[in-house]
């Protein structure tokens, strides 16, 4: 629950900061996208503006003073000045990229044009008359420098070599003054595109696109790989990734795919229309107040949206291939489709001879062919021909029907005498499609009977172990008990009580391991045993059991022969120590007095063998596979103390370690060979640990 609150909090966190870091850079570019509108105004064309504003706001103003000119001259220059002034006047009028409010400071009357919905990005005031730059220039530059005379009719017309052709008179732009305005005036630049700057786009700079479409991806990066950094088993247990992920993969494509690739188009189509204004005008003129920050929020909601779908494609993505051909099988419609196309292929193609059913619908099916081939050839109407073959089809299927009950009939008995126990019961009969269903109620009843069968030896077994655990665990405390008694006779003199001490610490300490005895075993059965694998020699540990065991061994003069290689085995030092312990004790019970056992151990290509042999004192009247179960002793009369668990448990830590334990009796041979995977090799500098018992 706590990672599953981590994960969501952390992908809000990025949803929002996502959307939050596009909206900054957003708002970046489009200052560098005002500057360049702002850079691009055109004085010429202020200076032309304020010209003609004054001329419609003073009658008294004239716009132009001659040196050296006719005045036929003069008079188609002044013509064509007001002809420019109309154009101009008329251009800005309705120009969305750019408004101004004028005042004349000599006749005191306002002009202005009508103002644009377009967000304002730049705003200056011009003394016109004290501003005297605009005194250098001269009509020649700035009708160069405009396309303004382009704007009007064919009777005015520019020159290459800087004249002004008015209909027939050419006029010599380098003799003629501009005479400036008394006007101050106010205008306004927004981001829209205007006749009054040299920006004659309205788009964002291809620099400016890359710089956002690198940044979203960039962050879509970072929620792809928060996706990959959690736990497959978190994300998918928080919707609506829970949901998606039973999707067919069809389905996220259409849904989730189409709808992402719009969300990003909606994105990006909104960030341009903000960076441009567009948006932000669309807002003002339907009388929405604070179009600018609402503009902004839509942006900031679409991108939410479209990371929010990018997370959910990103989480498809990993589902898909955590889950490898999995999920392709379960959820893509292709895969179905070839599933369905496979399966109706086989049931075609697979036509098993063999079967009883399938022979009758083949001989019923050529039977039915070859009738029908007959009867139209010999019949002399097809009417005769359909009688007959309707009269010898239904004879037919009367005889395979009542053939079917019959054989059913036989099957309902024969699972009745199996119902009421007669496992004697057996039929053999040929039950045509029933046939099948015969052998495996045959097969059945065998198996029934083998597990009863198993079941009883198992009980059997279960009531065998509580006696023999009941009489090993009653001897000692027998002794124990009369001991007690003994020992309670105060009459008793020291040396005695002493022998009596002596036999009773005897027997505690054979009861203390056999309860040992039977919580390892019982561990080792139960698979809770504890392992402390390292890197051990099994001949040093051959030479600390044998020392272990000397005593017991040369109580019968046995001698213990050693062909042992120096292997290293990566096994726990204890298990493998007590398995060599027990199987030494046992050498010393049950070998014959007198003779040799021979410890083996020998290094294989992938393993390495550690075999015990010894010759049996007494005659060996049971299997190998009877000596390795719990409570069975050598010696079946007991004559010798034990608990009969040594070779229950030796095999339990072998297996439990990835071993084998087997045991081989050849008359009066006994051999157990055990086998260990080998170690790693490892290098000639690295120093093998060996373990020694405490």
């Amino acid at each position: 629950m706590k990672k599953r609150r981590i994960f969501i909090i952390g992908l809000l966190v990025l949803l929002l900061a996502c959307p939050s870091c596009m909206v900054y850079f957003t708002g970046k570019q489009q200052e560098s996208y005002k500057q360049k509108i702002i850079n691009s105004i055109d004085p010429y064309k202020i200076q032309l503006l304020s010209m003609a504003v004054e001329s419609k706001t003073n009658p008294d103003y004239v716009p132009l003073s001659f040196n050296g000119t006719d005045e036929k001259t003069q008079a188609a220059a002044n013509d064509a000045i007001n002809k420019i002034f109309d154009a101009v006047l008329e251009m800005e009028q309705d120009d969305d990229g750019f408004y101004y409010k004028a005042y004349n400071t000599k006749t005191n009357q306002r002009y202005k044009s009508q103002k644009s919905y377009y967000p304002v990005i730049y705003k200056q005031t011009s003394t016109i008359a004290k501003d005297r730059k605009f005194n250098d220039f001269n009509l020649r530059e700035i009708l160069e420098d405009t396309d303004i005379v382009y704007r009007l009719d064919d009777n005015y017309k520019l020159m290459d070599d800087g004249r002004l052709k008015v209909k027939d008179v050419y006029v010599d732009l380098n003799q003629i003054k501009i005479n400036s305005p008394n006007i101050e005036l106010t205008y306004y630049c927004t981001t829209s595109v205007s006749s009054m700057t040299n920006n004659t786009s309205r788009f964002v700079d291809e620099y400016d696109f890359v710089v956002l479409l690198g940044t979203a991806l960039i962050l879509g990066l970072v929620i792809f790989i928060y996706i990959l950094m959690n736990s497959l088993e978190v994300e998918e247990s928080v919707n609506p990734y829970r949901t998606i992920k039973n999707w067919k993969l069809l389905t996220v494509l259409i849904i989730i795919g189409l709808t992402c690739f719009t969300f990003i188009g909606a994105s990006t189509g909104t960030g341009l229309l903000v960076i441009t204004g567009e948006l932000q005008r669309i807002l003002a003129q339907y009388s929405v107040a604070y179009s600018t920050p609402i503009s902004y929020c839509l942006y900031f909601f679409s991108m939410f949206i479209f990371y929010f779908l990018f997370s959910m494609l990103c989480f498809t993505v990993k589902y898909m291939f955590m889950n490898g051909m999995d999920y392709f099988k379960n959820n893509t419609c292709t895969y179905a489709l070839y599933a369905k196309t496979k399966e109706l292929g086989n049931r075609v193609t697979e036509f098993d001879l063999k079967d009883n059913i399938n022979q009758d619908i083949l001989k019923f099916t050529i039977c039915n062919a070859l009738l029908v081939i007959v009867l139209y050839v010999i019949s002399p109407s097809k009417t005769i021909f359909a009688i007959v073959y309707v009269m010898i089809s239904f004879l037919y299927i009367r005889k395979q029907s009542m053939k079917v009950k019959n054989d059913y009939k036989n099957m309902l008995n024969f699972t009745e005498q199996l119902s009421h126990g007669h496992f004697d019961t057996e039929i053999e009969d040929d039950l045509g499609i029933f046939n099948s269903m015969r052998d495996r109620l045959n097969n059945l009843k065998v198996g029934f009977e083998a597990a009863v069968k198993e079941k009883t030896k198992s009980q059997n077994m279960k009531t065998e172990l509580i006696t023999n655990v009941s009489h090993d665990l009653k001897t000692p405390l027998t002794c124990i008990k009369n001991y007690v008694i003994l020992l309670k006779n105060t009459q008793a003199d020291e040396a005695t009580r002493t022998e009596y001490l002596n036999q009773l610490e005897k027997y505690t300490n054979r009861l203390s391991n056999l309860i040992q005895d039977l919580f390892d075993v019982s561990k080792a059965s139960s698979g809770n045993i504890d392992l402390h694998p390292i890197d051990l020699r099994l001949q040093a540990l051959v030479d600390q059991s044998l020392a272990e065991c000397i005593e017991v061994l040369e109580s019968k003069d046995i001698q213990v022969i050693k062909n042992v290689e120096d292997v290293v085995v990566h096994l726990d030092g204890d298990k493998t120590y007590r398995v060599f312990e027990n199987l030494l004790t046992n050498i010393g019970k049950y070998a014959m007095p007198h003779s040799r056992a021979y410890i083996d151990i020998h290094e294989e290509e992938d393993y390495v063998s550690v075999i015990f042999k010894n010759m049996s004192e007494v005659e060996m009247n049971f299997s190998s596979e009877e000596i390795q179960e719990r409570f069975v002793r050598g010696d079946k009369s007991r004559h010798e103390t034990g608990s009969g668990l040594g070779l229950a448990i030796a095999k339990s830590f072998v297996v439990a370690q990835g071993g084998t334990f087997d045991i081989e009796i050849d008359g009066d041979l006994f051999k157990v060979i055990m086998t260990f995977k080998k170690s790693p090799k490892k290098s000639p500098n690295c120093k093998q640990k060996l373990e020694i018992r405490r």
